[in-house]
């Protein structure tokens, strides 16, 4: 495949970055230390959003499954969402003025909702794009390795763009994160990025559409509307569920930290928004190598045994900074050589912890070749569908489980680091340390069970040649 293709195919995911970064890292705080919302409420509001995806996701990826057009089945739903996205999240960061508790609440949940749908029209569509793109079992760690590469490099953009550009400190020494008037600016920056991400990966894509598989004549013909029913469907598939699971448990895991992140590092870390910004840019030395490390575990130990080392190996540098606070080292540290210590444990567990997402991605398209032979059918849009709506899921699950937390520690609104109390940055730093810790390790009984290896794989492939289910299309330059 044309290093074109997988750059325009990868850059897509710009937008899933943006998304992620702007909900999990910036919207909840908005809502509730700048606006006033109760944590609860504002958990609440988004794990709420989950019902339309609960719907939506698997309807739009059954339907793509489906679609058939001279443009392909997954580029018209992929420019569908493009603009709509970015006008729908610069609406959810600019609410009217003197809406109560009740009125941000609903605010936050319609534009959640209306962000969450639009992503879903380009975002399912175009992860089932890329199981169509490549099938060798190794090629499409690479390929997919680049789709993770541009989700995190979109978390690392609007990241350091929102702490270092619309949050710094002031003069007087305020906090940015607590000015509201920036948060507009930030909504526009980061609509106009996914947007565009979103509009490059479809016409950069484009020339491929002539090689894709069209839809199957033998394709059930159920009604799209109750296509949420079909996901119940793919989990009979053993491998589908525990990876369904999977991404479930450790998804809602890193949506709690995601939420937290600006509590822990702002209140436990005591770092300033222009540190924040640096931290935040540690992502890019997981951005850098997460995808070698990816292929050289999933070749060396194949891809179950390197999901289990990666999120282990991941999860002691993560949280090390924690178990330093509760020692009193960490205090003890300059502020430079703290800040230096967090950057590192932190980029270094981002390694593994992307590596641990591009391996369910590519352990993924292996089941949905395991399902066309059991099945005959190909169904990319719905089994991502599946996938999509546990990612989705689990960040809403994080942001809800999150506001709970903190409304159960008394976590003060509109704080600053000299008017928490003590055990209130205690019970924080205990709930994002040891506790998540047990469970980020838990998610390796999981996905021990799962039963599909690189020799099964291989026999699967064998078996669908021989028996003449799959039609090859024209090659294209290097497809696979």
């Amino acid at each position: 495949m044309r290093l074109a293709t997988k750059l325009s195919y990868g850059v897509g995911q710009l937008s899933d970055g943006v998304k992620q970064a702007s909900f999990s890292t910036f919207l909840f705080f908005y809502y509730n230390q700048v606006l006033g919302l109760s944590g609860s409420l504002a958990g609440l509001a988004a794990l709420l959003a989950l019902v339309v995806d609960a719907v939506t996701d698997p309807m739009v990826g059954q339907w793509s499954d489906r679609f058939n057009s001279r443009w392909g089945r997954r580029h018209p739903f992929m420019l569908a969402g493009a603009i709509p996205f970015g006008i729908a999240i610069v609406a959810l960061f600019s609410p009217p003025a003197g809406l109560g508790e009740m009125g941000l609440f609903c605010w936050m949940l319609g534009g959640a909702i209306a962000v969450r749908l639009m992503l879903t029209l380009f975002f399912v569509p175009h992860l089932s794009l890329g199981a169509e793109l490549v099938t060798d079992y190794h090629a499409r760690t690479s390929l997919i390795g680049y789709r993770v590469f541009f989700t995190y490099a979109g978390i690392l953009l609007i990241s350091v763009a929102g702490f270092g550009l619309f949050f710094p400190s002031s003069e007087a020494g305020g906090n940015g994160m607590l000015v509201r008037a920036s948060y507009p600016n930030f909504g526009l920056f980061c609509g106009v990025v996914g947007s565009v991400a979103m509009l490059i990966s479809v016409f950069g894509t484009w020339s491929a559409i002539p090689s894709l598989r069209k839809p199957s004549d033998g394709a059930p013909r159920g009604n799209v509307l109750l296509a949420f029913v079909e996901v119940f469907r793919t989990l009979k598939q053993k491998s589908f569920r525990i990876l369904f699971v999977s991404v479930l448990v450790f998804n809602t895991l890193a949506g709690v930290i995601a939420t937290l992140l600006v509590y822990v590092a702002t209140y436990v870390f005591d770092f300033k928004p222009e540190q924040l910004a640096g931290l935040a840019s540690s992502v890019l030395v997981g951005i850098i190598f997460a995808s070698t490390v990816a292929q050289s575990l999933a070749r060396r130990f194949d891809k179950k045994n390197a999901l289990a080392l990666c999120v282990v190996v991941g999860g002691v540098f993560a949280f090390s900074p924690q178990v330093l606070y509760f020692t009193g080292v960490l205090d003890q540290m300059s502020s430079g050589a703290k800040f230096a210590y967090v950057f590192t444990v932190n980029g270094i567990s981002q390694v593994f912890f992307i590596a641990y997402i591009i391996l369910l991605d590519s352990m993924l398209s292996d089941v949905i070749d395991e399902r066309e032979l059991l099945s005959g059918q190909r169904e990319e849009g719905l089994f991502f569908a599946a996938r999509s709506f546990a990612t989705k899921a689990s960040y809403g699950l994080g942001s809800f489980f999150a506001g709970i937390g903190l409304d159960i520690i008394h976590f003060p609104r509109a704080a600053t680091p000299d008017n928490v109390a003590p055990e209130a940055v205690l019970s924080l730093a205990i709930l994002s340390g040891p506790v998540l810790f047990v469970l980020f390790a838990a998610t390796v009984v999981i996905s021990s069970r799962f039963p599909l290896t690189a020799a099964k794989h291989a026999e699967i492939m064998r078996e669908i040649e021989q028996s003449g289910l799959r039609v090859r299309a024209e090659a294209w330059p290097g497809r696979i």
